[in-house]
């Protein structure tokens, strides 16, 4: 059975979320993309312990991301304006809504204070979202267990959904896991 493909507009992500200010992520999101290939970016999502109604019984899906050509002017913009580690994160943080949206179904999401240990929560869910991303895939798994490590330790007790996106010519993956609080 082949793998399931979820396609969207990385610019979509503006209207799921209005309350927040997208564009830089967005923007980011196609600077980092841009530098492997061109539209739409494949990814591979490898999920553990995740429920969804779209994702079934399978436990990968593969992301399909595509932009236009008015955001990958501003990211040509960005990329002369930012370093990459930071453009690397926020392109990471457009990515997760993507999945924390038409995937974990996390609804409506709001901005946690430093040091709560989790850079987002889903009050109607009851969990926070733990992002990151790098662009040394070797480093992922790595990146992965210590966010999870850090996202259960977060100041509401509550459970945590951790997503690391890598970046690469060798070709974009994802690491999405969701854990209960009793796993602290």
């Amino acid at each position: 059975m082949p793998m399931r493909t979820l396609r969207c507009a990385i610019e979509d992500l503006e209207s799921w979320y209005p309350r927040l200010f997208l564009e830089p992520h967005i923007v980011a999101c196609v600077a980092v993309m841009s530098r492997y290939s061109e539209p739409p970016a494949d990814f591979d999502a490898a999920c553990e312990n995740v429920t969804s109604r779209w994702l079934g019984q399978d436990s990968a899906f593969r992301l399909e991301i595509s932009w236009t050509t008015q955001t990958a002017v501003k990211a040509g913009r960005m990329v002369a304006t930012m370093q990459q580690k930071p453009v690397v994160e926020l392109a990471s943080v457009a990515i997760a809504f993507v999945i924390a949206r038409r995937i974990l179904a996390l609804g409506q999401l709001d901005l946690n204070d430093y040091g709560e240990r989790a850079d987002y929560r889903s009050p109607s869910a009851g969990f926070v979202l733990e992002v990151s991303g790098t662009e040394d895939i070797s480093a992922l798994g790595r990146r992965h267990r210590e966010k999870v490590t850090q996202a259960l330790q977060n100041t509401y007790g509550w459970g945590a959904f951790v997503i690391v996106c890598g970046f690469s010519a060798k070709g974009h993956r994802i690491e999405v896991s969701r854990h209960d609080p009793a796993e602290r």
